[in-house]
C-alpha cells in the first residue's frame, strides 16, 4: 500500500510562514489515506503547500495511489527503505529470506516507486542508502553504487540517515559520505534535522560542525522533526516536546538561506496535529530571525 507520512512547508516570503504538515511519508500505512481529507483542507487554506508520500508495498497500493492522486495535492514520494524491505547498502543484512527474494521485493517496491512518481506527478522520490553489518561498510558503499546501476530515477534524492539505529552502521550519514554515494548521478539531496542532530551527537560533533558541509550540496528537500536532547536515536518527537534538543537557530538559518526548498513535518498524525506542529513552526521561525 502506500501511506502518507508527512506535510511540506515553504519558507516565508515577506509573509508569515505557513508550513505544510507532513501527510504521507515514513511512518505511513495504506490506512493513513484517511487523513487526506483533513490535508485537503489544510491545503486549501494555505496552511500546507505538499505532502510527502512514503511507499508501502502491498495489495493496496494502486487503489491507495488513486486516492492520493484524486485529493490533487502537489506530492513528493519517498522510496521504501530498510523498515519495509528496501535496504540498497546491504539487501540482505538482518533479514533472513534468500537473496533472490529480497531482490525481487526491491525490484517490485521500486518499479511501485516509480509508478507512484508518475501518477502524482512527483518531481522528487527521496530514499535512504541503508544499514549494514559491522565493518561492512565499503562493501555496501560498492552495493549502493551497483542499486543506482540497476534502479536509478533522475528524480532521485539522497537523505543523510544517523550514524546507528539499534546499533547498527547505516550509510550515508554526512554531506561528504553523501557526495560518494551519489557518485555523480544523483544530483539532488534531501537534508533530515534530526538525523544530522543524531549523528552529530554520535560523532561528539557541534550540529554547526555537523551542517556546515551540507551548505554546498544541491539541497531539494528539508525534513524536520525533533528528537531527545543529546540522542542519537531518531525519535520523530513533535517540534514543541519539552526534552527535545534539536538546535533550531542552526536550522532556520539554513532554511532561510534555501527559501525555495520544501519543508516536510515527518509525522504520523491527524490534520489537527499537523496544523499544530504549523503554527508552532511558524513561531520558531519569527523567533530567530
Amino acid at each position: 500500500g502506500l501511506s502518507p507520512a508527512g506535510a511540506g512547508l515553504r519558507p516565508p516570503l515577506g509573509r508569515p510562514y505557513r508550513r505544510v504538515s507532513r501527510a504521507p511519508t515514513a511512518s505511513g500505512r495504506t490506512t493513513d489515506t484517511g487523513l487526506l481529507p483533513g490535508l485537503a483542507a489544510l491545503h486549501a487554506r494555505g496552511d500546507i503547500n505538499h505532502i510527502q508520500v512514503r511507499i508501502i508495498p502491498g495489495k493496496t497500493f494502486r487503489r491507495d495511489i488513486e486516492v492520493i492522486a484524486a485529493v490533487a495535492i502537489p506530492s513528493i514520494v519517498h522510496a521504501p527503505h530498510h523498515g519495509h524491505g528496501v535496504n540498497p547498502c546491504a539487501p540482505a543484512a538482518y533479514g533472513s529470506r534468500p537473496l533472490p527474494e529480497i531482490r525481487a521485493h526491491i525490484e517490485e517496491a521500486m518499479s511501485r516507486t516509480s509508478d507512484a512518481a508518475d501518477t502524482l506527478g512527483a518531481k522528487t522520490i527521496i530514499i535512504h542508502a541503508g544499514w549494514y553489518e559491522p565493518g561492512g561498510r565499503p562493501t555496501a558503499r560498492e552495493e549502493f553504487h551497483r542499486f543506482l546501476d540497476r534502479h536509478f530515477d533522475p528524480r532521485l534524492t539522497l537523505e543523510n540517515l544517523p550514524a546507528v539505529f539499534c546499533g547498527r552502521p547505516m550509510l550515508g550519514t554526512t554531506a561528504e559520505e553523501l557526495v560518494d554515494l551519489a557518485d555523480r548521478r544523483i544530483r539532488g539531496f534531501c537534508l533530515d534535522f534530526a538525523h544530522l542532530y543524531c549523528a552529530a551527537n554520535y560523532l561528539k560533533i557541534p550540529y554547526s560542525e555537523a551542517l556546515e558541509p551540507f551548505r554546498a550540496l544541491n539541497l531539494r528537500h528539508f525534513h524536520l522533526s525533533n528528537t531527545e536532547e543529546g540522542s542519537i536515536a531518531d525519535r520523530h518527537l513533535p517540534l514543541d516536546h519539552p526534552g527535545g534538543g534539536l538546535p533550531f537557530p542552526d536550522v532556520v538559518r539554513c532554511i532561510r538561506t534555501r527559501p525555495a526548498t520544501p519543508v516536510s513535518l515527518e509525522y504520523r498524525g491527524p490534520a489537527g496535529f499537523y496544523e499544530a506542529q504549523v503554527t508552532v513552526f511558524d513561531a520558531i521561525f519569527r523567533k530567530f530571525p
